[in-house]
């Protein structure tokens, strides 16, 4: 098994540049297809419904400037590629819809419409989405395009920090809960746990630790990955704060530099309210997570 192509999308963001580079590092690692993919906001089709009291002069300005934001997002993205050909000795490339297998390509793709559904649409034929982690001083936990990638393509993320420059996947935490989209985060997650000098497999519990063989047990997970050729340990962490926050903690403990986890394991509605490891690592991480759904 290995990773053929990710799709890295660019937002114009401040994590633009991190994502570009993680991009490159590891499709560069499998001869992959790498493409950036930037979504630019049509502004004609996205201003506010006009409430009472509004005037024209006031809607000319909000389209005014919801043209501005939508126009210097492109600049940064387009630029944050084009840097990150230089860093790689790569002439910039227009995504053409051909790639050749084993052999690392990076194209770029601008497209106009709703970012969600550009993106769901786009992902669906990637191995990998990576996606910059939401601003948690404006956007809380709230991605568009790592939700639609997750719930409408079904694909693996990536989440990557802003300024994230380091190796990805050399030393890996997976918070294991023997559940649904925990195991296939492990199993989009395998080219890089195959190729890691350490992985820790790390169960959380509340003071009772589950039974052997069972699902929850992280042995039962050391085992599986065993039969893949991964050297893992299994770990029991008590559950202390939050569970999202327990394993950055634990992760920043073993020197991870790539989590891996499973994705809303409740409702998004109720993980926005409530809180949840998902919204806690969302929010929080410092280190890129690889999240599947």
């Amino acid at each position: 098994m290995s990773i053929s192509s990710l799709l890295a999308v660019v937002d114009g963001g401040p994590a633009s540049s991190a994502v570009l580079a993680a991009a490159v590092q590891i499709g560069r690692r499998y001869d992959a297809y790498v493409e950036a993919l930037h979504v630019q906001l049509d502004p004609d089709s996205s201003i506010p419904l006009v409430g009472e009291g509004m005037s024209g002069a006031m809607v000319e300005q909000i389209s005014a400037d919801l043209r501005r934001s939508v126009e210097d997002h492109a600049k940064v993205a387009r630029t944050a590629y084009e840097d990150a050909c230089r860093g790689v000795d790569a002439q910039p490339l227009q995504a053409n819809g051909k790639a050749e297998a084993g052999k690392f390509v990076f194209a770029w793709r601008s497209v106009t419409g709703r970012e969600e559904s550009e993106t769901a649409q786009r992902a669906l034929v990637f191995d990998l989405v990576i996606a910059g982690r939401p601003d948690a001083e404006s956007d809380g936990a709230y991605a568009p395009a790592l939700e639609a990638a997750l719930f409408e393509a079904g694909r693996p993320v990536l989440v990557v920090p802003p300024g994230y420059e380091g190796a990805i996947g050399s030393k890996m935490v997976v918070g294991w809960t023997g559940q649904r989209e925990c195991a296939r985060a492990v199993t989009a997650a395998l080219p890089l746990l195959a190729g890691a000098e350490a992985v820790e497999v790390v169960h959380l519990n509340g003071g009772e630790k589950p039974p052997e063989g069972n699902a929850h047990d992280p042995h039962t997970a050391v085992a599986w990955l065993t039969l893949h050729g991964v050297d893992a340990r299994a770990r029991e962490v008590a559950l202390t704060d939050g569970a999202g926050d327990t394993l950055l903690t634990t992760a920043a403990e073993a020197g991870a530099n790539l989590l891996v986890m499973g994705a809303y394991g409740h409702s998004r509605l109720r993980e926005f309210v409530l809180g949840g490891a998902t919204r806690e690592v969302l929010t929080h991480t410092s280190l890129p997570v690889l999240m599947a759904h």
